[in-house]
């Protein structure tokens, strides 16, 4: 029974030593295990490159990419069924508005036409006779009888003006100035009317290319930077050695849910037609501009547990630093931290060979 019972306290020493053990190393990561003291202390002493913050005159800009895209573009239906006799423009060409790019025929409706042409004239002669009577003996035509055929030829005056209106939709015509980018119908091709009927076929596709619709995936983080009427510089790949500079349009004004952006639209104008919808911009907007701002080269950023860091050099030792950043650009941000000041001796290059707490040797670098 006593060696029973010794046994039973060895087992849970074990266990709770085990359990300590197991604790102490859940509790401590790679990092921090290669950081430790004793460690740090065994390190090479490295030679890294620092810099002092400065001050400048500080531009903040957002490089982006965006995407030219027609200012108008529409699918052109025949707003009355008929087949196509002709087809006056074709892919590339160039209308105004207004402009006929099809003719269809309905003999149909033109049977139709002649009937309600013939009906209105018999109505007119029956209005008018009546008409004529009662002004010369009132008594013998009855109001009535009078008010009855004026209603009737009214009736057939507006039937035919209907037909009129369905024979004029016939003639397919360009809604807006645009070049027809596809064609759909050859002719003799049977259409009907996209205003009674779904699933019809266009006629054509037509695209309003002046000005060329930018659109721009603004993120959330600039979203409440940029402005209507904000300057931008814009340069296509596709178009080395050509330039623009616009303005800000419009913004969407919310946020997609999915991308967390914001679509901006810049209108830029393209009277010689050099930029195509679909080519990609490169867009610079500038957020803000100030003076006398306290900054750093980008090249100083350290990220650590996916946290913004620089590492500074104190007493010949490195020691992490959390960064407040505030504007930024392609080559500096603007330094928010109320500890750094243009002594501070920030490391520039070497970050990736020290640790925090390695005794190191800093050369300072002077900017130019």
């Amino acid at each position: 029974m006593r060696i029973s019972n010794k046994l039973n306290f060895k087992i849970t020493s074990y266990l709770a030593l085990g359990s300590l053990c197991l604790l102490e190393a859940c509790t401590s990561t790679p990092a921090d295990d290669a950081e430790t003291a004793a460690e740090v202390e065994t390190l090479k002493t490295r030679t890294v490159e620092v810099i002092n913050p400065s001050r400048r005159s500080f531009n903040a800009e957002l490089h982006i990419v965006g995407t030219a895209m027609a200012n108008q573009q529409v699918m052109v239906h025949a707003m009355e069924g008929g087949y196509v006799k002709e087809i006056n423009r074709d892919i590339g060409d160039y209308v105004v508005a207004g402009q006929i790019i099809a003719e269809l025929d309905n003999p149909e409706l033109n049977r139709m036409y002649q009937k309600a042409a013939a009906l209105l004239e018999v109505k007119k002669s029956t209005y008018d006779r009546l008409k004529s009577t009662a002004e010369q003996t009132p008594d013998l035509t009855p109001l009535q009888v009078l008010e009855e055929a004026e209603a009737a030829y009214l009736t057939a005056l507006a039937e035919l003006g209907a037909i009129q209106d369905r024979q004029s939709f016939l003639r397919v015509k360009a809604p807006f100035s645009g070049v027809i980018t596809q064609r759909f119908v050859d002719n003799g091709a049977l259409v009907q009317s996209g205003i009674t009927n779904t699933g019809t076929s266009p006629i054509v596709e037509l695209q309003q290319l002046d000005p060329i619709r930018l659109t721009i995936p603004l993120p959330e983080s600039d979203a409440g930077i940029i402005k209507i009427g904000d300057t931008v510089k814009v340069t296509f790949p596709e178009l080395p050695g050509e330039a623009f500079t616009a303005q800000v349009s419009r913004t969407a004004g919310v946020l997609d849910v999915a991308s967390k952006t914001m679509q901006t639209e810049v209108d830029i104008d393209n009277k010689k037609g050099v930029i195509k919808p679909g080519m990609y911009a490169k867009v610079v907007m500038m957020l803000v501009s100030r003076e006398n701002v306290l900054s750093l080269p980008v090249q100083c950023q350290y990220m650590f547990q996916d946290e913004l860091f620089v590492l500074e050099v104190i007493d010949d030792k490195v020691v992490r630093t959390p960064l407040r950043r505030g504007l930024t650009n392609k080559d500096y941000f603007e330094v928010l931290n109320t500890n750094l000041d243009s002594t501070s001796m920030v490391i520039i290059q070497g970050k990736s060979l020290v640790k925090t707490g390695q005794q190191v040797e800093a050369m300072l670098k002077t900017e130019r």
